[in-house]
């Protein structure tokens, strides 16, 4: 029997394949919640519609491999819509998971591309493999992902400025006037909204932003 310990093993650090140009400006990388909170329900099915879309128009998905709520239907949408290998694999369902493993994992169905020790590492990780990210509502380790990629599009490295893309305009409503307030205070030089992030409330938008640029 293989335990975590060997699953983990088998997994690179990062896959190198994937940290390429052409690789990264046909990746989305979807975050969000993968608890299961009542509250949560209106935005699944946009999260499955908006994976599978990408999927089928080329794209790859990477996630965290959560099994539930939002991650959760993200993992299955990209893997039913995902190209498949001979053995079945879907190609385009990546993972970078998260060591120690949480233990609900599906690592069969889907392609693991990395690892992380923390959150902050994976944070980093997502961007070496993703040009473009939808965020969806979600707890403290959502807040931490969204804030720190509109950091990082405000101070980007070789000037690799993402699409970010937050989803939910009542959800973000709060971050979206702070960082309004930052500005009107002048301390940010240009305004955020639409330069280091977008907040939109349909799948429609969210395919238009990303669409156009690749």
């Amino acid at each position: 029997m293989i335990n975590s310990i060997d699953l983990i093993n088998e997994i690179p650090n990062l896959n190198s394949n994937y940290t390429k140009a052409k690789s990264k400006q046909k990746t989305v990388a979807i975050l969000g919640s993968s608890g299961s909170s009542g509250s949560l329900e209106k935005y699944l099915k946009a999260s499955s519609d908006i994976t599978r879309h990408f999927v089928e128009n080329g794209f790859n998905i990477v996630h965290g491999c959560g099994s539930k709520g939002i991650m959760g239907e993200v993992y299955n949408s990209a893997k039913d819509a995902s190209i498949k290998n001979a053995a079945g694999k879907p190609l385009q369902n990546l993972a970078i998971i998260m060591q120690p493993l949480w233990g609900d994992e599906n690592l069969r169905d889907c392609v693991p591309i990395g690892k992380a020790n923390s959150e902050s590492e994976r944070i980093l990780k997502f961007t070496q493999v993703a040009d473009n990210f939808v965020i969806f509502p979600g707890s403290a380790t959502t807040l931490q992902e969204a804030t720190t990629l509109i950091q990082n599009n405000r101070y980007p490295k070789n000037n690799e400025v993402k699409k970010i893309i937050l989803f939910g305009l009542d959800f973000w409503e709060g971050l979206v006037t702070q960082y309004k307030k930052v500005f009107e205070m002048n301390l940010l030089k240009e305004n955020p909204i639409g330069k280091l992030f977008h907040v939109v409330n349909s799948k429609e938008e969210v395919l238009r932003l990303i669409l156009r640029k690749n």
